[in-house]
This record gives C-alpha cells, sequence and structure tokens, in this order.
C-alpha cells in the first residue's frame, strides 16, 4: 500500500513527536529496550498499514499509543505462550530432568532433538527471552533473516515434539 503525500506527512509527524514517549513507555512495560523498540516500531507499521484509521481518528496520538499497548499485550502473550509450550512439550517427552539447584536442564533435554544452531535460536527467544533484534546482531544477520530462521527453528522442534507424543 502506498501512502498519499498528506498521509505520508501525517506519519512522519507522528513519529517525529511520538517515538521517544512511546519508546520509554513500551521500555517501561517490557523491560528490554530491544523488545520496546520491536514494539514501537510495529506500532508504527501498523499505523502505515491503517492509515486511513489513524488519519479518520479524533486523536491520532492517542490512536498510536492504544496500538502500542495491543502490540506490547500481543508480543508479551506470544512469548509467555511460546516459552510455556517448550517447556511443557520437552517436559512430556523427556520428564523432569533436572540438574544442579533443581533446575530443568534445557540443555540435555534439547541436545538429541535439533541441531545446535537450532537449539540456540529457541532456546535465545523462548527461554532467555531475548528479542528478535538482539539475537540478529548476535549472529550478525539482519532481523528478517533471524525471524526466519528461528521461525523454521520452531517448525522443526514442533514437529520433532508431536512425533513423541
Amino acid at each position: 500500500m502506498s501512502l498519499t503525500h498528506e498521509q505520508d506527512s501525517i506519519i512522519k509527524a507522528l513519529y517525529m513527536d511520538m517515538y521517544a514517549p512511546l519508546l520509554a513507555y513500551a521500555q517501561s512495560t517490557l523491560q528490554d529496550s530491544s523488545l520496546a523498540e520491536e514494539a514501537v516500531q510495529d506500532a508504527f507499521r501498523i499505523a502505515c498499514a491503517k492509515v486511513n484509521d489513524l488519519t479518520n481518528s479524533k486523536n491520532p496520538k492517542g490512536w498510536l499509543v492504544n496500538t502500542l499497548k495491543y502490540v506490547i499485550k500481543n508480543m508479551i502473550r506470544t512469548r509467555a505462550k511460546w516459552s510455556s509450550h517448550v517447556i511443557e512439550s520437552l517436559s512430556q517427552c523427556y520428564g523432569e530432568l533436572r540438574g544442579k539447584n533443581d533446575e530443568v536442564n534445557y540443555t540435555l533435554m534439547y541436545a538429541d532433538l535439533i541441531e545446535s544452531e537450532e537449539f540456540h535460536l529457541v532456546k535465545r527467544i523462548a527461554l532467555d527471552r531475548c528479542s528478535m533484534l538482539e539475537l540478529a546482531h548476535e549472529l550478525g544477520i539482519s532481523v528478517d533473516a533471524c525471524k526466519k530462521r528461528v521461525q523454521r527453528a520452531k517448525v522443526k522442534l514442533s514437529d520433532i515434539i508431536k512425533e513423541y507424543l
């Protein structure tokens, strides 16, 4: 979708005016600067995709804030769901493998399921709560490439877990 000159100007003005406050809000909520940046960028992506809703709103700044709130809620929900799914599935497959200090030894649980790079990706996202941006920087790749690798690793892990259940 292509924005008109007027719509583009509105988005740019909102970005210049609202980026810092939105980022501060997201950081205080998520407690992670990379995730906060990702959430704010996603809110502006949605604003561009739904530019008519934004421009027809009586309060475009409020519309953007509400959009960010929904993005953050979805982000938290998705990360929690994925994390609990991985932990639950692996516990069912391998039982409660525990190491020192009575903590689950995820490395042992994952060891023979998937390749070490895929394990690293899933572990960093689901268990270590690393953002895509952080992981992409760690790997020296773009965020889009990182998202694709994580997606492939999740699908592969999910397929393997289904075989065990």
